[in-house]
C-alpha cells in the first residue's frame, strides 16, 4: 500500500472511530424519519459548498454532496424509498460530519482543514456506488 492511501486509510479510521461520527451516526436514524430535517440538512450541505472556494478538492466535495443529495432529496420528498436504510443513514451521517463545525480536522485550518470531510465523502461515495447506480437508473426511466 503507498504512503498516500496509507495516510488516508488511517485518516478514515480515525474519522469512522470518531467521537463525532458515532455522534453523526446516532442522529441519522431520527434525521431520516422527518422529511423536514432531512432537506434542512441538504440545505446547510449545499449552503456550506457553496461558501467553499471554487476548483479541485472544493469541486470533488461538491459533486458529492451534489449526486447523494439528489437522493436524499427524492427520499425526503417520498419519490424513491428503495435505498437500504444502512446507506441511507451512512449518507446523513457524512452530511452531519460535514456541517459540523468540530471534527478530527478542523475546517477553518487552511488548505488541510477539509481533508477529513473529503476522504469521508469520498468513501461514503464509494462504498454506496451500488445504491448510486440504481437511483440513477431510477432516475433515468422517470
Amino acid at each position: 500500500m503507498s504512503t498516500k492511501a496509507s495516510s488516508t486509510q488511517s485518516l478514515l479510521s480515525k474519522i469512522i472511530e470518531s467521537a463525532i461520527y458515532k455522534s453523526a451516526l446516532g442522529k441519522a436514524p431520527r434525521i431520516a424519519k422527518n422529511a423536514k430535517s432531512l432537506l434542512k440538512l441538504l440545505q446547510a450541505a449545499l449552503t456550506k459548498t457553496k461558501e467553499m472556494g471554487v476548483g479541485g478538492i472544493f469541486d470533488v466535495i461538491r459533486e458529492k454532496i451534489t449526486v447523494m443529495g439528489t437522493l436524499i432529496k427524492a427520499y425526503a420528498v417520498g419519490d424513491y424509498r428503495q435505498i437500504e436504510l444502512g446507506n441511507l443513514l451512512k449518507i446523513i451521517a457524512a452530511f452531519v460530519y460535514f456541517i459540523s463545525p468540530i471534527d478530527i480536522i478542523p475546517d477553518f485550518l487552511p488548505f488541510i482543514g477539509l481533508s477529513d470531510d473529503v476522504a469521508l465523502l469520498v468513501f461514503i461515495f464509494k462504498s454506496i456506488d451500488d445504491e448510486l447506480v440504481k437511483f440513477d437508473q431510477w432516475r433515468n426511466t422517470k
